[in-house]
């Protein structure tokens, strides 16, 4: 199939350094990145479900909280999303951008679902300061990221496999027909449930609430516990089956690159484990405060795990589907050194924006500040 699908030329330019530090650069810059796809995802889901709860003392404060946390965080994450992007074209750009082409209304789309969900969040949010209810705005803009988190995964899978690309030309529609598809896409899903509900619950016990508020914290905390656990558990299964759709070849492919590969993919199903453990031991949120961190440091942990056999399997589906080449390289570290300053800067800056804007509070008469 493939020696009837012309691929793109290599680019002759070559790239400005080796390989192995672009592929470096898209695991530590997709990592940041997925976090914030993660919350997003997750906090529009799960405020969704807050604001149809009937408990307006609780149901709203959540759904509050999570309008609140992505009016930043979706600003954050599409900034942050550029990088990676960058790496992407550097490394596979005549795979990646020929899927974008053959699916150019949905990835051009993007952008129009992105901007619908952003406005609807902050629809959302004003609502509910104001103390009406905005299921339907939360609502809407869940169904557009789960849009966007369904095209994103369609591209990365058509622009590793050249062979089903005649079939999306015919019909756009054949591309979403890979059985790998649909628990890609649930295994995204859950990951932000999971780092939403975790965090709602780590915010909740942080630091101890007045006496009057215990009570809606601890709600909150269990509340949160409670979806993790059920995302986690419900992500093994998803797990499972990700790893039977994947086509034979691939699957053995990835097994014989031995420790290699098979070393962080062990260690990611293992931290999942772990994290589903520490979630069930959770009964009092505030007594087992330290299970919750434990449980939001693990989650962290199998994330970039789970990345890197991500990237890994990417390189064998390539591989695979005899599609793979070497780049030639020309080093520009000076243009490398000025790329690296500019970026630890912007994280710098996003981290003290995040800070600030968790620890400010207005004062008297700020509060439309």
């Amino acid at each position: 199939m493939l020696a009837e699908t012309p691929l793109p030329a290599l680019d002759p330019m070559p790239i400005p350094g080796p390989p192995w530090l672009f592929h470096l650069l898209w695991l530590v810059t997709f990592a940041v990145h997925v976090v914030g796809v993660n919350v997003v995802l997750g906090s529009s889901v799960l405020g969704t479900f807050a604001a149809l709860d009937r408990d307006r003392a609780f149901g709203r404060p959540v759904a509050r909280l999570f309008a609140e946390v992505n009016t930043w965080a979706i600003a954050l994450t599409i900034t942050f999303g550029i990088a990676p992007l960058l790496f992407v074209q550097v490394l596979y750009g005549r795979l990646f951008y020929s899927a974008t082409v053959i699916l150019a209304p949905a990835w051009l789309g993007l952008l129009l679902l992105l901007m619908a969900a952003y406005y609807l969040t902050y629809a959302a949010k004003y609502r509910l300061r104001a103390g009406k209810g905005a299921a339907l705005p939360l609502a809407l803009s869940a169904l557009l990221f789960l849009a966007v988190a369904a095209i994103q995964v369609v591209i990365h899978l058509l622009s590793v496999q050249p062979g089903r690309w005649e079939a999306a030309l015919a019909s756009p529609w054949a591309a979403f027909a890979d059985r790998a598809f649909l628990p890609r896409f649930l295994h995204f899903v859950l990951a932000g449930v999971t780092l939403a509900a975790i965090l709602l619950a780590w915010l909740a016990v942080r630091r101890p609430p007045a006496e009057e508020e215990r009570a809606a914290a601890g709600a909150r905390a269990s509340w949160g516990v409670k979806l993790a656990l059920l995302a986690t558990l419900l992500q093994l299964v998803v797990g499972l089956w990700l790893t039977i759709s994947v086509p034979r070849d691939v699957l053995l492919g990835l097994m014989r690159g031995g420790g290699r590969t098979m070393a962080p993919f062990t260690l990611g199903i293992a931290a999942g484990f772990g994290l589903l453990v520490f979630l069930a031991r959770v009964r009092d949120p505030f007594a087992d405060r330290g299970s919750v961190r434990r449980a939001l440091e693990l989650y962290g942990l199998a994330m970039l795990l789970m990345l890197v056999t991500r990237h890994q399997l990417r390189d064998v589906y390539v591989d695979a589907a005899g599609a793979a080449a070497a780049p030639a390289a020309a080093s520009q570290w000076g243009v490398f050194a000025i790329f690296l300053a500019a970026f630890v800067a912007c994280a710098a800056l996003a981290i003290l924006a995040l800070r600030r804007a968790a620890t400010d509070r207005p004062g008297p008469g700020e509060a439309t500040a």
